[in-house]
């Protein structure tokens, strides 16, 4: 279930141009790998660093996608972002 500031993005994400989704793609993207990077302690997380090389390589693919795959898309990915910033605590603070 998506949380308000989830369905506040999945709004604003709907009906943008091809070079918008990209931007969005890459922001969210980068902003979950800094999450990764700065895991407590230096953990690594190789299958979620593999997850973001793959978003990056197609990002032209991704935001060129019909608008339910992209909106499912970013969903998941924002879903990711929410757990993630759960997992970091109140030390780690996103906007």
């Amino acid at each position: 279930m998506m949380d308000k500031s989830q369905r506040k993005a999945s709004i604003a994400v709907a009906g943008l141009s091809f070079p918008d989704r990209q931007n969005v793609l890459r922001r969210i993207v980068d902003e979950l790998q800094d999450l990764c990077d700065s895991a407590p302690g230096g953990e690594r997380r190789p299958a979620l660093n593999s997850l973001l090389h793959t978003i990056r390589a197609s990002t032209g693919l991704i935001a060129g996608a019909d608008e339910d795959c992209w909106d499912d898309i970013i969903e998941e990915l924002l879903q990711l972002r929410a757990t993630m910033l759960h997992l970091a605590g109140p030390a780690r603070i996103c906007h």
